[in-house]
């Protein structure tokens, strides 16, 4: 994935982003009244900038996930890649048939039965009749609806569930070029949620190009090579999927902090030791925990190392430092100390100051 754009022809499945601006209009004072319409009182509105010169590139076959918090510009992102939404300033470029699952039910006629919704939507992505029904009965039961009728009635009497199933069977049996997918996923029950994530790792397989917008951070690590970190419509950071992720998560915790100390200004936003316990001849500053990699961003599992500066006021010998890990609410997590972990800590003289681990 490159952020600079080419001019020369694209390969199939490839995607390439400009520049992209993307803008809304919001009315804060509108005329509601026939009145209002007749002395022609005009709207007040906004200008929102949802995207503010992203670019990025999509090599075919990579699988490219979009991370950010709510209002970043992610789903704006999508259905301009989808072509729903024009570029106010910018271009957009991909090569090959798209398809995108960005709405429950999205692109179906709720009159229309979901056989007759599955061949509208083929046609829609630029398949001919032959093509979809070479794959019609592989959709069908893909989708797995819950009696073999169902197909036969109008979608509108579907539930939510059988709207993704049926939507999600469409988009992934007709083997597109770019697969385009805005957290649809989190409807499903959790056997089809396999059967999709199953599915989505056959497709990049074969090469299909995807790009997807996920809060479930676990599952952009574990389907996307790359990802794209937007804020406030700003491209922050795009790279290797987990490097992004670690860069995204970093960010939350230090808001999380910061909102904390703004909360109750008395607590600094670093990580503070409270001396519960202790005789006070050794005191502790810059506290610090990392992940492994060095990263604030702990994963699960992973070791965590905690690091202060200890200055001694008194001798010891093998003093004793523990720890207890609360979340930012107050709620107790983990305990422990250097005894029981029989770890020595060893001689600390008056007056040092040294960094202990």
């Amino acid at each position: 994935m490159a952020s600079k754009s080419q001019s020369k022809a694209l390969p199939v499945g490839a995607v390439e982003i400009h520049d992209l601006w993307e803008s809304f209009r919001i009315y804060t004072d509108r005329a509601t009244g026939l009145r209002d319409h007749l002395v022609g009182r005009r709207n007040k509105a906004q200008e929102f900038w949802a995207l503010k010169g992203v670019s990025f590139s999509v090599e075919p076959g990579e699988t490219v996930g979009l991370v950010g918090p709510n209002g970043s510009g992610k789903s704006t992102l999508l259905k301009c890649l989808a072509g729903i939404l024009p570029p106010t300033k910018g271009t957009i470029r991909s090569a090959g048939r798209t398809a995108a699952m960005l709405e429950l039910g999205a692109g179906f006629h709720g009159e229309l039965t979901g056989r007759e919704n599955v061949y509208m939507n083929g046609s829609v992505l630029g398949f001919s009749r032959k093509q979809i029904d070479r794959v019609y009965d592989d959709i069908v039961a893909f989708a797995d609806l819950p009696n073999p009728e169902a197909i036969n009635n109008p979608v509108r009497t579907y539930s939510s569930g059988m709207y993704l199933r049926l939507g999600f069977a469409v988009s992934v049996n007709l083997q597109p070029d770019i697969l385009i997918i805005d957290e649809v996923l989190a409807v499903g029950d959790a056997r089809f949620v396999k059967k999709c994530f199953d599915r989505l790792h056959a497709l990049r397989r074969a090469g299909v190009t995807i790009c997807l917008v996920s809060h479930d951070l676990n599952l952009v690590s574990a389907l996307c090579s790359q990802a794209v970190y937007l804020d406030k419509g700003n491209l922050l950071m795009l790279g290797k999927a987990v490097e992004v992720i670690d860069r995204y998560q970093s960010d939350v915790v230090d808001d999380q902090v910061e909102a904390a100390s703004n909360t109750n200004p008395q607590e600094p936003s670093e990580w503070t030791a409270e001396e519960i316990y202790g005789t006070g001849e050794i005191t502790l500053g810059d506290i610090r925990a990392t992940g492994a990699s060095g990263s604030v961003v702990v994963r699960a599992g992973e070791p965590m190392v905690l690091s202060a500066t200890a200055a001694t006021h008194v001798d010891q010998e093998d003093p004793a430092f523990g720890m207890i890990v609360r979340a930012l609410d107050g709620t107790y997590l983990y305990n422990t100390n250097t005894i029981y972990q029989r770890q020595s800590t060893g001689s600390f003289r008056s007056g040092e100051s040294r960094i202990v681990r």
